[in-house]
């Protein structure tokens, strides 16, 4: 595979010539301000500068800016995920498991924004589908891991997908598969930003609709805590069902298909 190794190649290089600076968030010292150096798991330092030593503040977190998902799930192994798909649920058709087959197989590592954040949403409005109109008043608090997709127009079941990001490792060009291919960033963490917190006043928006049939004023705070960008491993599948194509997603981190297209019964 003479693309892939060059790829390779060019991506190690990178790499070498990057840093481990580059991958992991840069952590000062806090009397002189110079780059600590630092292992995994370290707790106490000394800087190599002013000789100042002292601990970690284990209550702010510092995160892998560039890291992936694991890839689990080999060619032959979507095979047997995929089947297994085609007999879940009353809603496809009894006969998909024997007659479904699968024309295409695709292992592509999907771009990700992942942004931690924490939403407060105040909201006043009326309430009335139960009898007379009563004003009223609430908030809603939730946390999130919100999934942004970092490439534009591509196709991909961002508010389907759900893997914890303490299930990522640093990214590591030695763990690509062969026959993989691997996307580049067309989003930067700016735009991410804004699009997840122009998502999640949607969100909060609708739900305070659930509550209140009318909304007079509504104002949503958002703080975001952490920014991750990762690649996930995600088979692209094409099957064939009496001469119709129809596509799943399949994580393979988890080992499951994420969403999947269906003949109608």
């Amino acid at each position: 595979m003479p693309y892939y190794s060059n790829l390779k190649k060019a991506m190690a290089h990178t790499y070498n010539l990057v840093g481990m600076s580059e991958i992991i968030k840069e952590v000062n010292c806090p009397h002189c301000g110079a780059p600590l150096k630092f292992d995994k798991g370290d707790i106490i330092f000394t800087c190599g500068y002013c000789g100042f030593t002292g601990l970690f503040d284990l209550s702010k977190s510092f995160t892998y800016e560039h890291g992936m998902f694991i890839n689990q799930v080999d060619v032959d192994e979507v095979d047997k995920i995929v089947i297994d798909w085609f007999a879940e649920g009353f809603l496809k058709p009894p006969d998909l498991r024997k007659k479904g087959k699968i024309f295409e197989k695709k292992l592509v590592y999907v771009p990700l924004w992942i942004i931690s954040l924490d939403a407060t949403t105040s909201y006043e409005g009326f309430f009335e589908r139960l009898g007379p109109t009563t004003p009223k008043k609430n908030q809603l608090k939730k946390s999130y891991d919100w999934v942004i997709i970092a490439r534009k127009n591509a196709p991909f079941p961002e508010r389907e997908y759900h893997l914890g990001l303490a299930s990522k490792s640093p990214f590591d060009v030695s763990r690509l598969e062969r026959y993989s291919t691997v996307l580049n960033s067309e989003i930067d963490a700016e735009e991410a930003v804004d699009r997840t917190i122009e998502e999640v006043k949607s969100l909060h928006q609708y739900l305070a609709l659930r509550d209140v049939d009318k909304i007079l004023a509504i104002n949503t705070e958002v703080k975001i805590l952490e920014r991750n960008y990762l690649h996930a491993p995600i088979w692209f599948v094409t099957y064939e069902y009496k001469g119709k194509l129809f596509k799943i997603y399949l994580d393979g981190a988890r080992e499951e298909v994420i969403v999947g297209e269906f003949p109608e019964t």
